[in-house]
């Protein structure tokens, strides 16, 4: 079994964010991850890290905005992410820089960088996007941190840029940072292209995969709810010596804790 991250943007919907880490170290998490820790200063999360045992696995990049109040106000006004858009290199390049900040102060290896909505996107917009991570990418190395890149479903989010593993990985390869990498959500590979065991597969051989998140497809619900063929990915990445971790990114049916079920099968 990989090592296992709770996802508390998703996971403990039961507590106030601010009580989701003591829940996940009692249910024996080791590792958390969110999406945008923005809301809170970095010094209190990384003192809910220690006092809890928990590392901080992983968080997004800011959606958007230039400004500490526009990054917090970004999320809920639909922004997606910058690197592929047109006239937000500012915010973009001011959102790598602060999530750089973050990542610091709570000791957090990799950052997820989101793409944005751009459903016109162009050639240049793709070049625009390819020069953004590869600026990106070497202002993190700086600090010894990598970025990943994900590809998300248009179903959850319509007009995301990146959407398909095969551009995301077409993209890695172009820009070859070594600082650069994917991070392979299995829910989102299995809306898109339907067999996530086959891309995993696939995109293996190639070292790009250094995380992955985990849900059941359809539903966005826990793994052992759809077709997602959990067990089969999950062996896969022990036979492989997977040393990353499985963030657990799903909407529980009836309750965190007792939607854990699945793990003890």
């Amino acid at each position: 079994m990989p090592r296992l991250a709770a996802n508390l943007g998703f996971l403990y919907q039961e507590w106030p964010f601010e009580e989701r880490f003591a829940a996940a170290a009692a249910d024996g998490f080791k590792g958390v991850e969110y999406p945008v820790p923005y809301a809170h200063e970095p010094a209190w999360l990384a003192g809910q890290l220690r006092a809890h045992g928990l590392q901080q696995v992983l968080f997004n990049a800011p959606a958007g905005g230039a400004s500490r109040d526009a990054v917090r106000r970004a999320w809920e006004g639909g922004w997606r992410g910058t690197a592929s858009l047109p006239g937000e290199q500012a915010a973009f390049r001011y959102g790598i820089d602060l999530a750089l900040e973050y990542a610091q102060a709570l000791d957090c290896p990799q950052i997820h960088v989101m793409s944005g909505i751009n459903p016109g996107g162009s050639d240049r917009d793709r070049l625009l996007w390819l020069h953004n991570l590869a600026w990106a990418a070497e202002r993190a190395a700086q600090q010894h941190v990598s970025l990943l890149i994900e590809a998300i479903n248009h179903t959850d989010m319509p007009g995301y840029w990146l959407h398909t593993q095969q551009q995301a990985h077409a993209a890695l390869i172009e820009i070859g940072h070594p600082g650069l990498g994917m991070q392979l959500d299995f829910y989102h590979c299995q809306m898109t292209e339907g067999d996530a065991l086959a891309q995993l597969r696939h995109y293996w051989p190639g070292g790009l995969v250094r995380h992955t998140q985990i849900a059941g497809a359809p539903g966005r619900h826990e793994p052992d709810h759809g077709s997602l063929q959990w067990r089969e990915l999950l062996a896969f990445l022990d036979a492989a010596g997977y040393q990353g971790w499985l963030g657990l990114e799903y909407r529980p049916r009836q309750g965190t804790r007792a939607g854990l079920g699945w793990l003890r099968q």
